[in-house]
């Protein structure tokens, strides 16, 4: 407000490149969506819109290639946010990997378009500051770093219930119960790949799944809206601790 009342461009002003840390399903790419909507209402973006990318939308495959896809992606980045997942892939292969040219492109954009993109890297905490030391121009263009912590089990289970929420469906206490032991399960044997958010997510994905195949073999004269809106032990039973999701991939039970 002060910039613009006193005739000055805060895209002349602000540099808002930064990077966010963190295990997946931490919410970096949620929040990294809402700060484009954010910075757009603040007049700081234009468009306030958000390319997703990783490295093999930036990398090419032969000499000169990686340039031209890394420029195509932030020609359509331009007045909103770059976010670039599992950042750190792009510095992590060797000499003469053609990821080090599309950090290289990428830093000369940032610096000769300042303020008419935003570039969001986002990955493991670890593999993001060996990131940030590959390349001596990348600590100076990225000047803010946000930690994304993983969920406690209380949060993950409120989002596990949010979810529900989002199909109308509403946990029984038995089911509910079932849910809040194996979360906490989950968080308790929790590795670098745990999936957090999305972890919850698969897991909600499954019990819906059962519900729909439970009421599908009842009467449609039995089914209620309280029968279609309610989750019952039977649909969650399956969650148990050995039958733990496969936290690498995140998709798929032991």
């Amino acid at each position: 407000r002060y910039y613009k009342e006193t005739g000055k461009n805060p895209r002349e002003i602000f540099s808002l490149h930064s990077v966010f840390t963190g295990n997946p399903g931490t919410g970096k790419t949620t929040v990294a969506r809402i700060l484009a909507q954010i910075y757009k209402a603040l007049g700081i973006l234009e468009r306030g819109h958000l390319v997703e990318c990783d490295r093999q939308s930036l990398v090419g495959g032969y000499i000169g290639q990686t340039a031209i896809k890394t420029a195509e992606l932030v020609d359509k980045a331009m007045g909103g946010v770059l976010f670039i997942d599992e950042a750190y892939a792009l510095t992590e292969g060797g000499g003469n990997d053609y990821g080090k040219e599309a950090v290289e492109t990428l830093l000369k954009r940032m610096e000769d378009q300042r303020g008419k993109f935003i570039v969001i890297a986002a990955g493991y905490t670890q593999n993001m500051e060996r990131f940030l030391e590959a390349n001596p121009g990348l600590k100076s263009r990225f000047d803010r770093t946000f930690k994304f912590e993983d969920f406690n089990p209380e949060e993950l289970l409120g989002i596990a219930i949010q979810q529900l929420a989002d199909h109308n469906i509403t946990p029984d206490d038995a089911a509910k119960n079932q849910l809040k032991a194996y979360i906490e399960y989950l968080y308790k044997k929790r590795d670098k790949y745990f999936g957090n958010g999305r972890a919850v997510r698969k897991v909600i994905e499954e019990a819906v799944r059962n519900q729909h195949l439970r009421l599908s073999e009842m009467a449609k004269s039995k089914r209620s809206a309280k029968t279609i809106g309610t989750l019952l032990f039977e649909d969650v039973k399956e969650f148990t601790p050995d039958n733990i999701p496969t936290q690498k991939t995140g998709i798929g039970f032991k």
